[in-house]
């Protein structure tokens, strides 16, 4: 139990400390210097129409429209601390700070003049307030965009004690936390903070209308549920391999070093055979659905289209060569133990379970050759293609009979199961 609590918390505390560093002010004020004389000119050669005014009218004097812009929106700064607002932002000539801070936190509505007196004239800032989804299009200063930022010490202490957190074994690890079981619990519980992540950010920084929001919102929140999936998923696997362990298996295989290699050898052969012609296969479709386009279109899209199909079958290139050999260099640096239970397989390392939504034992029969070995079959049902039709994906497992013992009686054993489900 503690190692699951463990890793769903601190893949929690990851995320949620990466949107605590980026997490925006919720307004900031932006503060402008006025200059009227500019102002002017450029609405004149704008050739701009006042409100309520005709093409004829005549000109108007430079009181008449700084009265005519500020008409209703001006506050007169009295507060002594404006004076030094005033000398910073005539300095930038553009400024941004939190409302709250004097004497800014008297300011009314979204977008004003502050007046400072000076002697018969006056002194002109214009404000305007804007929201974190407005943040883009201005260059603000990343102190005061994300605010808790200040406390940058505190996150470095906090991502210690993530890292700690993942680095110290709580003991000395097993066939369970060492386990695909294990791992792919550990992933599901990273992306599911990750995705229900991108599905909060939007309501919590206050940018829930843009598009790039929406699509945020949605594909966080499919892949999200998907993550929960595979936790309960792995999680299911974890309780299944702590049974096996513990006592509740139909065979524990245990091999000497010599037959272990012969079956590692055999194995990685099998796989990554079979994993190389499903990728031709997959080559071959894509690359005449790619030629396809490029014949049929002629146009730049069709060209991008058949550089992401080929990138995609160089991505699957990499896996279907690499995952096998991952699995054989880990089988080479372990010794040889199987777990064989009811509705699962622990096989070195790597567990395949079935009996769950969704999967099923298929077949399971003895073989002799080239070596004493199990063939079970299970399936798991996928969805693919547009319109989402399901079928079924056959997964294959040869688990190794040691030298002097009977695999037929586990063989019954699961044929009888897989009859009785």
């Amino acid at each position: 139990m503690m190692f699951v609590v463990r890793h769903v918390v601190v893949a929690v505390a990851a995320v949620g400390l990466l949107m605590a560093w980026w997490f925006p002010a919720p307004v900031l004020i932006r503060l402008e210097s006025v200059d009227w004389q500019e102002r002017l000119e450029a609405q004149k050669r704008r050739g701009a129409v006042y409100p309520g005014a005709s093409l004829e009218r005549k000109p108007r004097s430079m009181a008449e429209f700084v009265a005519a812009e500020t008409a209703g929106r001006v506050t007169d700064a009295k507060d002594p601390a404006w004076i030094g607002v005033f000398r910073d932002v005539e300095a930038r000539g553009v400024d941004y700070r939190e409302p709250g801070s004097a004497p800014l936190s008297s300011l009314p509505g979204r977008h004003g003049y502050v007046a400072l007196q000076e002697g018969e004239g006056s002194r002109y800032l214009e404000y305007r307030r804007i929201g974190a989804e407005d943040f883009r299009f201005y260059s603000i200063l990343a102190h005061l965009q994300y605010p808790l930022r200040e406390y940058w010490p505190h996150f470095l202490a906090a991502a210690a004690v993530v890292l700690a957190a993942l680095a110290v074994p709580l003991g000395s690890p097993g066939i369970v936390e060492t386990s695909s079981a294990a791992q792919g619990f550990r992933w599901s519980a990273f992306l599911a903070a990750v995705f229900a992540g991108m599905t909060a950010w939007p309501f919590v920084y206050g940018t829930g209308g843009s598009g790039a929001a929406y699509a945020s919102i949605l594909v966080g929140g499919v892949f999200f549920f998907g993550a929960l999936a595979g936790m309960g998923l792995f999680g299911r696997q974890i309780i299944l391999l702590r049974e096996m362990a513990a006592g509740r298996h139909l065979a524990h295989f245990t091999y000497e070093p010599e037959e272990w290699l012969r079956y590692v050898r055999w194995n990685f052969g099998q796989e990554i055979e079979r994993k190389k012609a499903l990728w031709f296969l997959i080559f071959a479709v894509s690359l005449v659905v790619g030629l396809g386009f490029m014949i049929a279109l002629r146009d730049a899209a069709s060209v991008g289209v058949f550089a992401v199909l080929m990138g995609l079958m160089a991505v699957l290139w990499l896996l279907a060569v690499g995952l096998p050999r991952l699995t054989r260099r880990r089988d080479l640096h372990r010794p040889g133990q199987v777990y064989v239970g009811r509705r699962g397989v622990y096989l070195n390392g790597t567990v395949h379970s079935w009996g769950m939504l969704g999967s099923r034992l298929e077949s399971v029969r003895m073989e002799n050759a080239p070596l004493p070995h199990i063939l079970l079959v299970y399936s798991v049902l996928m969805m693919s293609g547009r319109i989402l039709y399901l079928f079924r994906h056959r997964v294959s497992v040869r688990i190794p009979v040691p030298r002097g013992q009977d695999g037929t009686a586990v063989v019954r054993a699961l044929r009888k199961e897989a009859h009785g489900t």
